[in-house]
């Protein structure tokens, strides 16, 4: 095209000397008073006749809820303001499990499916013990104390008069392995890869025996240490981070103990990845394990120069905070809805109330690996 030449409009063009009124800056958001979420999904019916088969199974047929895990499933310190309320587990709004008020106020995996099923069972409620239904995830496990938690976990759902075992279809949550990381250096040889993978094989080899109509959320462990980098000043962040976690806080950023936690991390990964990828569950129509990858190439979101955004940490810098549980409830979710083999490896962690995928007339179900 040719060049335009500067006619009616000798100068060049400046905002003041154009006919432009500047808007000026859009207007600031008001304060972010919680971290629940929109919904937007408009098929939310179940399957017409209850589905036999796991690989049919969608969102509104599922019945019943569980999680098993650490302290991340606890919800420990989630709400802390200070010290004193680092010892409470918010099992409410635990991001796999919890169930306090609504999906408008508290992003959970359980006030989602709410809202395709809102007679769903099994989700905690409020902090401590007393509601916890089927979370029975403790502070402070390792991969070791999972299948006494399955073992738990099966007892408590036979006994429930509100469950019926055989018939309901459950979908049960397990994330473990940060505190395995966090004491490797201390016990390396009761913390090896091959022992992690063997515990979660244990775990979900009873689950296979014993529970029918089960789908197994198995997520997997992210890189850990990225926890190195979430600093505060103050009491908590350098003194209990150091006591939680001293095998990646301790070690300096090139030693070798570092690059030796970093190489186990994605051993324990790809332990994992190697064991859900063979056919040692595929041999019922009514139970699938599917590895949900949300966290495997995830890092926290930084906030100006090299500093972590630390509203995603506790008061100690080491248990996740209200938002995080929130962020992972929805990257869990999403990655639910995405096929095995296309899942989504990463969170970007960025604030959105419309983040929540559906799913859609033309893949209705929850994936497995059998219907991917």
């Amino acid at each position: 095209s040719p060049l335009l030449c500067p006619q009616a409009s000798p100068y060049i063009r400046t905002y003041k000397n154009s006919n432009y009124n500047y808007a000026g800056p859009s207007p600031t958001p008001g304060p972010i008073t919680n971290w629940g979420n929109d919904f937007s999904c408009a098929d939310i019916a179940p399957s017409d006749t209850v589905p036999t088969s796991v690989h049919k199974l969608r969102p509104a047929d599922i019945k019943v809820v569980g999680a098993l895990g650490d302290s991340s499933t606890a919800g420990t310190g989630a709400k802390a303001k200070n010290l004193f309320d680092l010892s409470k587990n918010y099992k409410g709004v635990s991001w796999s499990i919890g169930g306090d008020n609504t999906l408008e106020t508290v992003t959970t995996l359980p006030n989602i499916l709410k809202k395709f099923n809102p007679s769903l069972k099994g989700f905690s409620k409020g902090q401590g013990s007393i509601k916890q239904a089927f979370n029975l995830a403790s502070p402070g496990a390792k991969a070791s104390d999972i299948p006494k938690q399955v073992q738990g976990l099966i007892k408590a759902m036979r006994e429930n008069k509100e469950v019926n075992f055989e018939m309901d279809w459950k979908i049960v949550t397990i994330f473990v392995g940060g505190n395995d990381l966090c004491n490797y250096c201390m016990e390396q040889n009761n913390l090896l890869p091959k022992n992690y993978s063997q515990n979660i094989m244990l775990s979900l080899d009873m689950f296979y025996k014993e529970v029918p109509r089960l789908l197994v959320n198995l997520v997997e462990i992210l890189q850990i240490d990225t926890l190195k980098s979430v600093k505060r000043n103050t009491l908590g962040c350098s003194l209990l981070q150091r006591n939680r976690c001293p095998c990646i806080v301790n070690p300096t950023e090139n030693s070798p103990e570092l690059q030796e936690i970093r190489r186990v991390n994605r051993e324990y990964q790809a332990e994992i990845q190697h064991l859900i990828s063979g056919n040692r569950y595929d041999g019922k129509e009514d139970f699938a394990v599917v590895l949900q990858p949300f966290l495997r190439n995830s890092f926290i979101p930084y906030v100006g120069e090299g500093e972590v955004d630390s509203s995603f940490f506790s008061v100690d810098c080491f248990h996740i905070s209200e938002r995080a549980h929130a962020e992972m409830a929805i990257a869990l979710w999403n990655n639910m809805l995405e096929p095995v083999g296309q899942k989504q490896t990463y969170n970007n962690f960025t604030y959105a109330r419309s983040k929540i995928h559906c799913p859609s007339m033309a893949s209705p179900f929850i994936f497995t690996k059998i219907n991917s």
